[in-house]
C-alpha cells in the first residue's frame, strides 16, 4: 500500500472515530440538557453526563490528530499552511475540546454538590456560558484550519479541485458565522 493511500486510511479512521464519538455525545448529553430538572438531574445521571463530556474528548482527539497524520504530505507543497493546519486544527483545536470538557465535568462537579438551587443554577448558567464562548472560538480555529488544509488539497490536487473549492468556501462561510452569531440579537 503506498504512503498516500495508507495515509488516507489512518485520516479516515480518524475521522470515523471523531464523528461517530461526537454523535453519541449529542445523543446522551442532549436528552439531559433539555430535561426540565436540568441540572438538577445531572445528580442522578451523573455516568452518562461524565460520559458524554468524556466523548468529547474522545471525538476531539482523533479530529485534531488528522492535520498531523497529513503534515508529512502537506509539507512538500507549503511548509508553513502545513504548520499552520497543525496549530489551528490540532493544538488550538484540542484545546478548545479539553476546554469544554472541563466545563461539563464542572456542571457536574456542582450537580451533585450541596449548594442551594439557586447558587447551583447560576453555577451551571456560567460554566454554558463558558462553553458558549469556547464554541465560538472553535469555530473560528476550525475554519481557519480548514481553510488552510481546503488551500493545501486544492494546491496539490490530491481529491477533485470542486471538492476542495467546496472545503474552502465552506470554511469561508464557517469562519463568518461565529461573528454573525455575536452581532444577532
Amino acid at each position: 500500500m503506498n504512503s498516500y493511500r495508507k495515509t488516507a486510511l489512518i485520516v479516515g479512521i480518524l475521522f470515523i472515530i471523531g464523528d461517530l464519538a461526537g454523535i453519541s455525545s449529542g445523543l446522551i448529553k442532549a436528552p439531559l440538557s433539555a430535561d426540565a430538572s436540568f441540572p438538577l438531574n445531572i445528580a442522578g445521571n451523573e455516568s452518562q453526563w461524565i460520559l458524554s463530556s468524556i466523548l468529547i474528548l474522545i471525538m476531539g482527539f482523533p479530529l485534531a490528530m488528522i492535520p498531523v497524520v497529513l503534515y508529512p504530505i502537506f509539507k512538500k507543497q507549503n511548509e508553513v499552511l502545513a504548520q499552520g493546519a497543525v496549530l489551528f486544527r490540532g493544538v488550538l483545536e484540542a484545546a478548545c475540546y479539553m476546554a469544554m470538557t472541563v466545563c461539563f465535568l464542572m456542571i457536574a462537579t456542582v450537580a451533585k454538590s450541596n449548594m442551594d438551587i439557586s447558587t447551583m443554577q447560576l453555577l451551571v448558567a456560567q460554566f454554558n456560558g463558558t462553553n458558549k464562548w469556547i464554541e465560538l472560538i472553535l469555530a473560528i480555529v476550525f475554519s481557519i484550519g480548514s481553510f488552510m488544509i481546503s488551500t493545501l488539497l486544492y494546491q496539490m490536487r490530491l481529491i477533485p479541485r470542486w471538492l476542495s473549492g467546496w472545503g474552502l468556501i465552506g470554511a469561508a462561510l464557517y469562519f463568518i458565522a461565529p461573528f454573525i452569531s455575536l452581532i444577532s440579537p
